[in-house]
Formats: C-alpha cells, structure tokens, sequence
C-alpha cells in the first residue's frame, strides 16, 4: 500500500472511465519503483525519465509551432497519401475537441503526456532519498532539475491551454472519488506556483559551464531555468492572460474565474525584471551574441559574412548563443525540410532534400530593406519599387548584387536590397546559396531555380516548395548536397538563445514605461549583429514614420516586427501571436508564387497556397480540453468556443 500511496497521481482522474476506478489506473512500474531508487544507476535511469516526457520542441510534425502557424506552408495530399505535419493541421484550422491534434493533456495525437510525465517528476522527488549511493552534491542538482522539468511541464500546458490544474503533489490512495477530480487554477494562481518553482530550481542548478556538453548536454542548467522564467512572466503580462475581458465567461464549479478581468501593468515590470536577472547571468556565464571572430564565415566574401553568421547562430553546435538547445527532435527531417535542391539530385535521393517546409510570401515580405526599416515604410522603398515588388526587374544582377542574386539573372524586385536576414533565411529563385559544400564564390557557389521542372522547383509528387521558397536559415551551412549524395549536420534546436532575451526585455520595458535608452541598447545590440544600424537612426533617416520609436505604440510595433524576423522559423511567432492576441493575422490566407508556372512570368503570380481557407477566432488562443475528459471530471470546463 505504501508503494501504491507514492504512486497514484491525481491526474489519474481526468482520463479515468469512471470516478470509483481510478483505484485501478496504476502505472506499469508499481512494483518496480523501490528497485529503480536502490542505487545511484537505477536512479539516474528515473532522471532520464522525466526528461523524456520534453516535447519535441523544433519537431516538424509534433511542435505545433513550427507549422500551426503562417510563416511556412506544406502540400497537403489529396487522401491523404503522404504524410503530413501533425501541427500543421493546426495551421489549416483542423483543431478539435473530440480528438485533438497534439493533445498535451492527455498524451495523444502527437502530444507528449505532460501530465504523466509531471506525475513521475513528483514519484522522484518522492523517492530520491532512498538512494544509499548518491553523493550530497549530486542529489541536490538532481533534486533542482526535476524541480525545472515538472515547472517547464506545467509552463507548458499553460501555453496551450491557459488555466490548468497544479499537480504539486501526487495523491494518496485514501483519496475520495470527489477530491480527484480535480480543478482547473485561475491563471495568477499558475503563474505564481510556476514561477516559485523555477526560481526553487535556478538557485541549486549548476552553471552553463559545469554540464558536459559531450553527456549532459541539454540538461537543465541555471541559466535555462532564469530564461523560462522570464519567459513564463511575459506570457502572464501579455495580453492573453492580463485583462483577458474575451474570456471573462470562463468560471468554473466553484464560482472562480479563471481569467483575471483587471489589466496590471506592473506584471511587465515583474517581466522586465525577471528578462534582466537572466540577462545578467548569461553575460556572466560568458554568453554573447554569435558573431564573425568565431564564425566558419569569417573568411567568406564580406557581402556573405553577416547572412551566414546569422545561419551559424542557429545551427553551429552548443555556440555562446544558445541558452538552451533541444536534443529532443528529428534535426534530420527539419534540414531535409528547410533545405532546396541546389543541384539536379538523382532519383535515389531525391526525396533526402526538398525545401516541403516552405516560407510563405508574407514573411519573405516581413523582412525590411537593407535600411533596416519595413519596405513599405522606405522612403527610398516607397512608391513605384513597393509597387512593382511582384514584377521581374528587366535589370539582370550586376555589380554587388551577385552575392545575393545569381550574376546575370533576373528575380523580383521585392528580392533586391533586403537586409542580411533575409538573405540568410530565405532561399528565393535565383537567389544565392552560399555553403552546403560550395564555398569558392563566386566559382562553385550554387543558386536556387523554383521554376517549374527546374531542380529547386516542382517536379510532380508531393516533396516540392509550395510557396517557391526555401527555410534556408534552419540549416547547418556545412550539409552537403551533390548529385548522388546528401548530408545533414546535427544541431540543437534553439529552444532559447540570447537574442531572444534581448528582446523579450525590449518588449517588457517598452510595456512597463514607454520608450528608454535600455530598450534601443538591447533592440540596437540585435541589430548590429545582422549588420543594420540602430533604431533611431534608421526611422530618422530612412522611414515614412521616423517619429515611430518615440511612442509606446510605435515602439511595440518595432519590437514585435523586429521579433518576427529575429527569431523567424524558430517556433516563436506561432506563440507571439497567441499571446499578443493577433490570432486575427492567421486569416491573412497563405501566399506563395504559381510554383507550377513553366516560365518566370507564369511563376511570378502571387497565389493562395491553402487547399480551403483558414479561418481563426478567439477561441483558437487555446487548446481544446479533450470532451472525454470533460464529461469524465465535470469540474473541468472547457476551453471558450470549443
């Protein structure tokens, strides 16, 4: 009985069939768990444990970020024939409560078992001090890191479907039936207990110095658990969970309200200060933005240097960048993915490389030009150039051009003077694509061709860029594609990197007080590194708008742009926007060039790549609870509109 008392949880309850057997819904490890704490190996096999429950943060088809939103498009088969990107389903508007895609709560669908894995994170805290053989000092790291993984849990399923239960300890088996069913926690009760957790975590985490990248690596370190927290701050201060009035209806048995109704400013100064504390630590702990001094790019042509730094910051191996990397998900298919056919393939891999998970034109619109200000706010941009983007210049690449658009060749004019970043992220028609094996510029370095039958294009099948564009940013520049043979290179999934923080504190600052010298330092330092002069100096001299920066409102629209670039591909925007409560933005239906067009003129035709029209409402911030365990647990109610 006491073996069972450890191990009964009360999430148990919310997927049980009926409330008086719950008793019978154990794990299949019952009579294992005192044999797996005996010893410091059988241990650190349970450790291993809670970390596998991590989603697959970066995972094409089970990070719902990744394709659930409008930054990429995927063919979708008629019946389904080839596979197709669970979260992308999300993104064609497909959610549902009956049988939910990427269904975190109850471990379904492509979702991780959140809970499951919260429930054997508190057996572990439980047990760990059975363990004869397990040095003080490890214990205590131990300890802390399964204090991070259940609070990243929890944070998790907080991001999906707001109000959730607090799960803090697992249930004794002299529970009655009515206290399983458990309740849904008004979102500040959340926050508050996540936060606590995390800040418990940070102070016995090592430093980012102290895990071996060769065995530990991607395991929780101080420095993570100080970004998630800030994180997890923003979330609570945007305007999703602050003043929410949208869901004011959202009250449950009890008679509480799972919303707060009162917007509080000061839970961006709590933001503010939390990004700031992790700032800190990470420039302590020797972290910095990736830059030239150590990138493999510090001996290409100067006009590449600055694109393929940016690559690098993503895809370069554990790089001083990155905050947290994520081992947990298939790099292989996300390169295979991201990257276009740059040469003619033979059949045998012709599938190994195909550029399926395609930007759509609206974020190879979002990038600004090369005056580092939205192309439709450009003075030199605005008029006839913004209104001829979608035409053919008649002008072939000449000059300096040619280390962006293939020499003598033609494109649009919407892919001419554009920052580093889109060079960087995005492979266009005739565009540049400097690395995967060819480096000598401007001898062997090979170019993109999306028009029809050409080897980046459509070629029949369903393994093609429907939108004519290729995710070039997400991946390493050191693959390597040739006619008879491709290879990948491994990289961590940037779950949080510096830039990121950089400008999560913008943001924050900018909400708690208007405009300051801090928000341009942090925004400016971002910036430079992608080879773009400072805000201010860019809106004075080049924008339509220059007294922009200068308002709270001005500002928080060049912070949330300048995010949306930053950190393009990298699951962010998907979230950004939920939070932000822009849901109104996926309705904009997915574009991309006529990629089955057989010349340039028929290509050049911006169309509709979505098979039937997306339509989002409000009630798309959340996740739908699954209706099972609705009717299961009538304590929990429903997400609003589902």
């Amino acid at each position: 009985m006491k073996t069972i008392h450890k191990i009964i949880m009360l999430i148990t309850a919310m997927t049980a069939t009926v409330a008086c057997d719950y008793l019978d819904i154990v794990p299949d490890n019952v009579a294992t768990i005192d044999y797996a704490f005996r010893n410091r190996t059988e241990a650190e096999k349970y450790l291993y444990t809670c970390y596998s429950y991590r989603p697959q943060i970066g995972d094409l088809f089970n990070d719902p970020a990744m394709t659930g939103g409008d930054e990429t498009w995927q063919y979708y088969p008629v019946g389904n024939i080839f596979p197709t990107y669970t979260s992308s389903q999300i993104g064609r508007g497909y959610q549902n409560a009956n049988n939910p895609y990427l269904d975190f709560w109850d471990g379904q669908n492509g979702g991780k078992a959140l809970w499951r894995g919260i429930r054997d994170c508190n057996i572990f805290l439980e047990n760990i001090d059975k363990v004869v053989d397990l040095p003080e000092y490890e214990k205590i790291r131990w300890i802390a890191e399964v204090k991070f993984l259940k609070a990243y849990y929890h944070y998790y399923l907080f991001k999906c479907y707001g109000p959730i239960p607090i799960i803090d300890v697992n249930l004794p088996i002299s529970t009655d039936a009515e206290a399983v069913r458990v309740y849904r926690e008004p979102v500040d009760k959340v926050v508050a207990y996540i936060n606590d957790l995390l800040l418990e975590a940070a102070e016995q985490l090592p430093y980012s110095r102290d895990v071996l990248q060769g065995t530990e690596a991607g395991r929780a370190d101080n420095l993570i658990a100080k970004s998630i927290r800030a994180e997890l701050l923003l979330f609570a201060a945007s305007p999703l969970f602050n003043g929410n009035t949208d869901y004011s209806g959202i009250i449950d048995r009890r008679g509480e309200q799972l919303f707060n109704q009162t917007y509080d400013a000061a839970k961006w100064q709590l933001a503010a200060d939390a990004c700031k504390e992790a700032i800190d630590a990470c420039h302590e702990q020797q972290k910095a933005l990736f830059d030239l001094l150590t990138s493999k790019a510090a001996n290409a042509p100067e006009q590449l240097k600055l694109q393929t730094t940016y690559r690098q910051a993503i895809t370069e191996r554990w790089n001083k960048e990155l905050i947290w990397g994520n081992t947990n998900n298939d790099c292989n298919g996300l390169s295979t993915a991201a990257h276009p056919r740059i040469v003619r393939l033979s059949f045998q891999v012709l599938n190994n490389i195909n550029s399926q998970w395609a930007p759509t034109l609206k974020m190879a619109e979002m990038y600004y030009s090369s005056n580092g200000v939205p192309v439709e706010e450009d003075k030199e941009w605005a008029g006839e150039w913004y209104q001829k983007r979608y035409e053919i210049r008649p002008e072939p690449s000449s000059g300096d051009e040619i280390y962006y658009v293939k020499e003598g060749q033609k494109t649009v004019y919407l892919h001419y003077n554009r920052e580093p970043r889109f060079y960087a992220s995005i492979g266009f028609d005739r565009g540049i694509y400097y690395g995967s094996g060819y480096w000598d510029f401007p001898g062997n370095v090979k170019h993109c061709e999306f028009i029809n039958l050409e080897y980046s294009g459509f070629q029949g099948g369903s393994q093609y860029s429907i939108t004519g564009y290729a995710a070039k940013k997400m991946h390493s520049i050191d693959c390597t594609v040739q006619t008879n043979e491709t290879r990948t290179e491994y990289f961590p999934f940037p779950i949080m990197r510096l830039a990121n923080l950089y400008l999560m504190y913008a943001e924050a600052l900018n909400e708690a007080a208007g405009p300051n010298d801090e928000i341009f330092t942090y925004l400016d330092l971002v910036r430079a590194r992608a080879g773009l002069k400072g805000v201010k100096e860019s809106w004075t001299k080049y924008s339509s708008r220059p007294d922009k920066p200068n308002t709270k409102d001005g500002l928080r629209d060049i912070i949330r742009r300048e995010r949306t670039i930053e950190l393009a591909f990298e699951g962010k925007r998907f979230w950004d926007i939920r939070r932000w409560k822009q849901i109104n933005e996926l309705n904009n239906q997915p574009m991309g060039w006529n990629v089955q067009g057989e010349t340039p003129e028929d290509f050049y035709k911006p169309v509709t790549v979505a098979r039937v029209p997306v339509e989002f409402t409000v009630k798309d911030y959340l996740w739908p609870v699954r209706e099972s365990s609705i009717i299961t647990n009538r304590n929990l109610i429903q997400n609003y509109g589902w």
